[in-house]
């Protein structure tokens, strides 16, 4: 989990985890990423689904709001599979997404199992603010539109997203969020 968050997040400011407890979303603001890496496997080894913000943020008490972002190190995508979901297994999603891979020319990404779906993220070779990196999440974004790559529409352009860290478990479906493919390319924006 460690190495993972280490590759995604900035290497400055503070970071988030998110769950949710008997029906109530909580969420805490840490100092760094190994207190992140440390509580999302809490949280994930006491039966609950843990997630991690894309971003990290300016300040402790400020709360995970794009408004305060302060860095970021990857564009990424959300691919559901299943059954009443755009692609109906992740070997149908991991398709879809060669071919857009294909289309676009862009790298080879670095793709997590998030248990049904696909967790999708393109490493940047720097760190960008949030004004920076819009750009490239919106181009990313209106690139699955135009191809007609069904992507979860809200999270390629939302900077304080949450998506499941490595080394947890989807409660949902008792599954491993596993690394399906891994690059070290990273891209240039």
């Amino acid at each position: 989990t460690l190495e993972f968050l280490q590759r995604i997040l900035p290497s400055t400011g503070f970071y988030c985890a998110f769950s949710v407890v008997n029906n109530r979303p909580s969420q805490r603001i840490v100092d760094s990423i190994e207190e992140l890496s440390n509580l999302t496997t809490k949280i994930s080894n006491a039966g609950y689904n843990a997630y991690f913000a894309v971003a990290s943020f300016t300040a402790k008490d400020g709360g995970r709001k794009q408004q305060n972002v302060e860095k970021l190190k990857a564009i990424f995508l959300d691919v559901d599979c299943g059954e009443d979901k755009p692609y109906k297994d992740q070997r149908a999603g991991l398709q879809a997404l060669s071919t857009f891979v294909a289309t676009t020319d862009l790298p080879k990404p670095l793709i997590v199992s998030s248990g049904n779906g696909l967790h999708v993220y393109w490493l940047l070779d720097q760190e960008l603010t949030k004004d920076e990196w819009q750009p490239l999440a919106d181009a990313l974004k209106a690139a699955t539109q135009k191809l007609g790559f069904e992507v979860d529409p809200v999270v390629p352009s939302d900077s304080a997203r949450v998506l499941r860290p490595l080394g947890t478990v989807n409660t949902k479906s008792n599954t491993h969020v596993n690394n399906l493919l891994t690059t070290d390319a990273t891209y240039s924006p």
